[in-house]
This record gives C-alpha cells, sequence and structure tokens, in this order.
C-alpha cells in the first residue's frame, strides 16, 4: 500500500521541529538530562544521558486540540505516527506529543506504541497531509502526561 500523507512537509517541520526541541530539551535539562545529540541528523530528534543511561527522543507537535492531562484529552487513544517505525527499528525511544497551546506533553515509549494491535491504516484529509497513513493508536490508559515546567 501506498503511504501518500507521508510525503515530508518542509513547512511543518520548520514550524514544529525547533520549537519542541527548545521546550522538551529545557525541560530534560531541568530534570538532570545531559544534552548529548541536539543537531538534525535525520534520525532521532534528541539523545540525551541521565544517572549513566542514553535516552532517546522524537517529538511531535500538535495544535488545535489543546490537552493538558488524561482527563481533557478528546480522544480514547493517542495516534502516534506509523513512519517512525524505522526509527524504533535503529533504537528504542520516548515518543512525546507536544501540545502547542498548553506546553503539555502525552508520551509513550516506542516499545509499548509500535504493536500490531495498534495498527491502522487511515485516510487522512488534512491542510499538509492527504492520503494513506499508517498510525499507531495507543490506548490512553497506556500513555503518560506531563506538564512542561519551565
Amino acid at each position: 500500500m501506498e503511504y501518500k500523507a507521508r510525503k515530508f512537509s518542509k513547512k511543518s517541520y520548520d514550524d514544529n521541529d525547533e520549537y519542541a526541541k527548545k521546550k522538551i530539551s529545557s525541560f530534560l535539562i531541568k530534570k538532570g538530562h545531559k544534552i548529548i545529540q541536539y543537531e538534525e541528523n535525520y534520525n532521532h530528534d534528541l539523545i540525551t544521558e541521565k544517572n549513566e543511561s542514553i535516552f532517546y527522543f522524537e517529538f511531535e507537535v500538535k495544535r488545535n486540540y489543546p490537552f493538558t492531562n488524561r482527563e481533557d484529552y478528546k480522544f480514547n487513544t493517542v495516534s502516534f505516527l506509523g513512519r517512525k517505525i524505522r526509527l524504533h527499528n535503529i533504537q528504542p525511544f520516548y515518543y512525546m506529543i507536544l501540545c502547542y497551546e498548553t506546553d503539555a506533553v502525552v508520551y509513550s515509549h516506542s516499545s509499548d506504541i509500535f504493536k500490531d494491535e495498534y495498527k491502522e491504516t487511515l485516510n487522512l484529509n488534512k491542510y499538509n497531509r492527504k492520503g494513506n497513513d499508517e498510525m499507531y493508536r495507543v490506548p490512553i490508559d497506556e500513555c503518560s502526561f506531563l506538564i512542561l515546567t519551565l
């Protein structure tokens, strides 16, 4: 199956990548992480070290669906992009979705996301993404929430 909605959107990347990296990396630094890799390398968005452990992260920004926690999240599942499974196959990571309006984050570890029972093919019709795409819809109870306190 062809996934036309996966086509790279430079505008979306320009609008969101650095924004999410700055916000979330600042939060992680305050939580004791040391940034190891921040520059774009077309793999994981960020790599950190804390307590002699290495952490990998991937970020996404959601707009127009404000949330602060599980109780006010508008859906029963959290949709994670299927194309990110390639990063999981390189190195498992924390997949974090930042709410643009509230600075809240919903996240899960890629090993808990990319399971066959969560996989769905959707036909998207958004301003910047049209066509089929593969998503992983993880039950909201399987995800964690936090608010970036900067």
